[in-house]
């Protein structure tokens, strides 16, 4: 019976010292950088898990053609057509897997404000823009128009 127990306080030790070297494992890597990891939250749709909000029609971005893939939408504030992670951003542009499959790439903007991996909602705000952006949608390798992508 002893030997059981000496057993069970030893397996318990060993994952008690293994959880504290995991943590401060984390803890070291936060501040030294060596492997970037990215939040879970960041890539885990955890707001559609509880659904306590709704998406109200009239507060939905709507962007109006001008010419090829030029857009407007009234403001100079862009917007995120659907909720969805951002895959890339540079000073100009800001690219997000939307949840439902499509590649949106918006474009010309002046100010961006959304980080590489972070997780957008539908209507978040993306950045500025002057008179006009680009945008442009692909799904499956095909690219879809502006129209095409809010019927989705």
């Amino acid at each position: 019976m002893k030997k059981k127990q000496k057993a069970g306080f030893v397996n318990s030790f060993i994952f008690l010292l293994f959880c504290i070297a995991l943590f401060l494992g984390f803890k070291i890597n936060e501040k030294q950088k060596w492997i970037e990891l990215p939040s879970i939250g960041t890539w885990l749709p955890y707001e559609n898990w509880f659904k306590f909000y709704d998406h109200e029609v009239s507060a939905s971005i709507q962007y109006h053609h001008l010419v090829d893939d030029i857009y407007t939408n009234g403001t100079n504030l862009c917007a995120s057509l659907f909720d969805g992670i951002v895959l890339k951003t540079d000073e100009t542009s800001v690219t997000i897997l939307h949840d439902n499959g499509v590649l949106g790439i918006y474009a010309q903007l002046e100010d961006v404000v959304v980080k590489t991996d972070e997780r957008v909602l539908m209507g978040q705000g993306l950045g500025a823009f002057k008179d006009s952006l680009k945008l442009e949608f692909k799904k499956d390798d095909q690219k879809l128009s502006y129209e095409e992508v809010v019927k989705l």
